[in-house]
């Protein structure tokens, strides 16, 4: 018989809860089930909590997503990349296109009231052309799955030694060039656009009222808790990590691999970075009551220059990168550190 550690104390309340971090789909259903209603008996849930699982499309099964929904899970996030057989191959994926329509399928079928969908733009083989009928295709595939209110896409970033480089080299003609993927992100925001997804952060776009929490909870430097192998977490000012061995986690579930307290000037520069992730940017006067800073009198010259070259604008106290400059928000955040 389980036992339980008895509370002593008020319990914490969450509105958001994310299976995530790998593929927690491939978890044994019972398995999740017990993490689930454990953490349920430590923590204080709210009615209206956002509760998502990350999945693979092909390890979706009936069973499973409806196990999840009776399990309480709410939203879905399911890692498509793309809906070319050819680019997902290139990049080692180890599902195709149709099963990736038989996964959302699966998910709609189940009655999730929020579904996700990861793309990828950017891959070795990949065209603006062959992007743009990825999304046109999602396109026409949410006018008739009105479950699906959200979507991430995300530019390919080749850093290290990536294990693409043992398919295609660094400097191999199958990724494409900057023009190219500027290109693609043009149709990528353009095309979700006129779909009625409205970009919130660099790189999510969702139907008006279903933005991520959790994603939201990163862009305003908030705090969350993490468990797992390898999960990271934000408490009390400290950035802490899991070990990242699966043998050790289970000698030593309490251990951390990383511990970094956030100093007040690290936590500013995190502030000022993930805060112009987002469209909306920073709004001013709630930042110097976060951080006691006031951002314009404190970066006035940098702030002056970018605003008169269009690189950033202010409207209603609210500091932001105007969405064509997005893509060189790495230039434009960088001004700040």
């Amino acid at each position: 018989m389980k036992q339980r550690v008895k509370q002593t104390q008020s319990p914490i309340k969450l509105n958001r809860i994310f299976y995530g971090g790998g593929t927690p789909s491939v978890v044994a259903s019972e398995n999740l089930r017990s993490i689930h209603e454990g953490l349920l008996e430590l923590v204080e849930c709210s009615d209206d909590a956002e509760v998502t699982i990350e999945s693979t499309p092909h390890s979706i099964t009936k069973e499973k997503a409806q196990f999840w929904r009776d399990l309480g899970i709410n939203r879905i996030s399911i890692g498509i990349e793309s809906l070319r057989d050819e680019e997902l191959t290139a990049i080692g994926r180890d599902h195709n296109s149709s099963q990736a329509y038989a996964g959302i399928e699966l998910a709609c079928q189940a009655d999730f009231p929020v579904i996700s969908l990861d793309f990828m733009y950017s891959l070795p083989t990949q065209t603006v052309e062959s992007w743009q009928k990825t999304l046109d295709e999602f396109v026409e595939l949410a006018s008739c799955r009105e479950q699906i209110k959200h979507v991430s896409a995300y530019g390919l970033e080749l850093v290290g030694n990536s294990p693409l480089y043992s398919r295609f080299a660094k400097d191999s003609v199958a990724y494409p060039d900057d023009d190219n993927f500027n290109l693609m992100r043009e149709r990528l925001i353009e095309t979700l656009a006129k779909a009625g997804f409205e970009q919130y952060e660099v790189s999510n776009f969702a139907k008006p009222g279903f933005a991520c929490r959790h994603n939201l909870t990163y862009w305003r430097n908030g705090e969350y808790l993490a468990f797992g192998v390898g999960a990271h977490r934000y408490v009390d000012g400290v950035r802490s990590s899991n070990i990242r061995s699966l043998t050790r986690y289970i000698r030593e579930p309490l251990s951390v691999d990383l511990f970094e307290p956030i100093d007040q000037a690290m936590r500013l520069k995190e502030g000022i970075m993930l805060g112009f992730r987002m469209l909306k940017g920073i709004n001013l006067v709630d930042f110097e009551k976060e951080y006691g800073v006031d951002l314009f009198e404190n970066y006035e010259k940098p702030i002056k220059r970018m605003l008169d070259a269009g690189m950033l604008k202010l409207e209603n106290g609210q500091l932001a990168i105007p969405q064509k400059q997005l893509a060189l928000s790495n230039s434009i955040i960088a001004e700040f550190m």
